[in-house]
């Protein structure tokens, strides 16, 4: 390069680095600005972060209230389940010998198969709803075992006071299941 070459570049070089200086005329207020603005932009974000934090937090929660209900009406159900086959298997240990006492011990566990399947149902009610059938169901399973004592009595029966006595504990039985239907409509 000659000289004259070199000379004119420094000097070019020179004016575009003033020029530059010329055209930036940035106050101290203008960088106080854009820094304020930088903030609010970081606190908007923050706050949009959090927000979805939130949400996802509460989504996993109702997922695990959910997920709880209903391991509860699995268990309630699979002791419904496993009550029924208990009480068969106590009729084949047991080895009833009269038909009456078959007949009416077929009847009280129609009546328990109805209240483990409303017990089930209730495991997801709320839990004000739930007091109140837990409640009502306690007397209905004393309306049961008061079923239960008279079966010894309907074996000591015969002709017609055993066929009277029979309604009778099918009027009290039917009147016990749609007791058990009532409640199990309040769930």
């Amino acid at each position: 390069m000659t000289r004259t070459k070199q000379t004119l570049l420094v000097i070019g070089v020179l004016l575009a680095g003033t020029g530059a200086g010329y055209g930036c005329k940035r106050t101290p207020d203008d960088a106080h600005n854009d820094a304020v603005e930088a903030q609010r932009e970081a606190d908007r974000q923050t706050v949009e972060a959090r927000h979805e934090a939130a949400e996802k937090i509460e989504q996993a929660n109702k997922e695990t209230v959910k997920a709880a209900e209903e391991a509860r009406a699995k268990t309630a159900e699979a002791q419904a389940n496993a009550n029924e086959k208990i009480r068969e298997a106590n009729r084949d240990v047991v080895g009833t010998n009269s038909e009456v006492r078959d007949w009416a011990q077929k009847k009280i566990d129609d009546v328990d198969n109805m209240i483990d399947g409303a017990s089930a149902k209730a495991q997801t009610a709320a839990p004000k709803v739930k007091e109140h059938f837990t409640a009502e169901i306690e007397q209905v399973k004393h309306q049961r075992d008061a079923l239960q004592t008279e079966i010894a009595t309907l074996e000591g029966r015969a002709g017609d006071k055993l066929d009277k006595t029979k309604e009778q504990f099918s009027d009290r039985v039917d009147r016990i299941k749609d007791r058990i239907r009532n409640i199990e409509k309040s769930l």
